[in-house]
C-alpha cells in the first residue's frame, strides 16, 4: 500500500511523546501515513526507541539522526527532502492529533484540490491536559474568514489577513507537489524556525482552504524547555528571520505590493511580543537590532504600508528614528 501522508517529526529527546504522537496518528485515523522521524542528536537513546517501537507496529517509517543539532527547522528540511507521499504534515514530537480530523482534512484536501489546508487546533496544558483551545488572534482571524464567507478554496490574494496567523507548522496540511513548487524551507535558527516557511506557503497560494475544526493538540507548559520559554540570546534570531523575509519580498516584487504591509505589522508585534520575555541582558541590543531591520526600508515601502496601514507605517518610522 502506498502512503497518502508524509508525517515530518523533528525530535530531541522526547521518547516517550512521540510515541504518543505517532499512535495517535496511527490508531486515530484511517488514511495512511509514513512516518519521517529526524533526531536532533539526542543524549537519551530516542532514535533506538522509536525505530523499535515503529518497526514493532509495523508502521511505515524512516529515522535520520542527525550528528549535531540543527534545530526544529533543520530537521524538517531534512524530512521534507526525502517526502515521497502525496500530503505532508509537520508534526512537533510532543502535539498529537484528535481521532478522525486527519481523514475529514485529507478529504477536504482532495476534493477542492488544495496546496494547503489550514485547521483549527487546540492549546493543551502538558500538566493537567487541559484544553485552552485556540489563541485569541487566531481566534479572530478563523472568525474573520467565517464572517466573509470565504469558501474552500479560496486564493491568499483575496485573504491577505490569513498571513496573520500564528506560524504554526502542525495545524497545516500541505500538498507535496505544491511544496517542491515553491521550494519550500524551514530557517534553521534555534527560534522561530518556522516563520518563513509559514509566510511562503501562504503568499504563494491560489487554493487554502479552511478546517473549522482541531486537527492538533498542542502541548504548552511553564516549566518545559519549549522554545516559546527561550529569553537568552537565542531570541534574537527573530532578527535573522526578518532579514530572510526581507531578502524575499524583495525578489518577488508582486508579493511586495500586496503583503508587505501585513508583514511589518507582523513584524512588531513579534518584535513585542520577544521583547517581553527576553532577559535584561539582552534587551538593549535586542531592540537596537531590531530597530536597524527599518533601515533599509525604502520611501516606496513605507508608501505601501502608509496606504493600507497608516498607524503601523507611523509606528515602523517611530522603531527607525528610535522614537519608541
Amino acid at each position: 500500500m502506498t502512503e497518502r501522508v508524509a508525517v515530518v517529526i523533528p525530535v530531541y529527546n522526547e521518547r516517550e511523546r512521540l510515541v504518543e504522537a505517532v499512535r495517535s496518528v496511527v490508531e486515530g485515523n484511517e488514511v495512511s501515513a509514513k512516518f519521517y522521524i529526524v533526531d536532533d542528536a539526542s543524549t537519551d537513546g530516542t532514535p533506538d526507541i522509536v525505530k523499535k517501537f515503529l518497526a514493532s507496529e509495523n508502521i511505515p517509517h524512516e529515522v535520520f539522526v542527525n550528528d549535531e543539532s540543527r534545530g526544529a527547522g533543520g530537521c524538517r528540511n531534512i524530512g521534507l527532502d526525502n517526502v515521497v507521499e502525496e500530503y505532508i504534515l509537520f508534526l512537533d514530537a510532543d502535539d498529537f492529533l484528535f481521532p478522525g480530523i486527519l481523514d475529514q482534512t485529507i478529504s477536504l484536501a482532495d476534493e477542492s484540490s488544495s496546496q494547503v489546508v489550514i485547521t483549527e487546533y487546540d492549546r493543551v496544558y502538558s500538566e493537567n491536559d487541559k484544553k485552552l483551545g485556540m489563541n485569541h488572534h487566531d481566534e479572530m482571524v478563523f472568525s474573520r474568514i467565517k464572517k466573509m464567507g470565504l469558501v474552500s478554496p479560496f486564493s491568499i490574494n483575496k485573504a491577505g489577513f490569513v498571513l496573520d496567523l500564528v506560524n504554526y507548522p502542525w495545524n497545516k496540511i500541505v500538498s507535496t507537489s505544491y511544496a517542491r513548487e515553491i521550494g519550500l524551507r524551514f530557517s534553521e535558527t534555534p527560534v522561530h524556525n518556522d516563520v518563513f516557511a509559514h509566510w511562503q506557503l501562504l503568499m504563494n497560494a491560489s487554493r487554502i482552504s479552511v478546517m473549522n475544526q482541531s486537527l492538533c493538540g498542542h502541548r504548552v507548559s511553564m516549566r518545559s524547555n519549549q522554545i516559546t520559554n527561550i529569553s537568552d540570546a537565542r531570541r534574537m534570531a527573530m532578527l535573522d528571520v526578518f532579514n530572510e523575509l526581507e531578502e524575499y519580498f524583495n525578489k518577488e516584487s508582486l508579493f511586495k505590493e500586496r503583503y508587505y504591509h501585513f508583514f511589518v505589522s507582523f513584524k512588531i508585534k513579534l518584535f513585542r511580543w520577544g521583547n517581553a520575555r527576553i532577559d535584561e541582558g539582552h534587551k538593549e541590543s535586542f531592540y537596537e537590532e531590531f530597530c536597524k531591520t527599518f533601515e533599509n526600508m525604502s520611501k516606496l515601502d513605507f508608501l505601501i504600508v502608509s496606504e493600507r496601514m497608516p498607524r503601523v507605517a507611523v509606528e515602523a518610522l517611530r522603531y527607525r528614528l528610535r522614537l519608541m
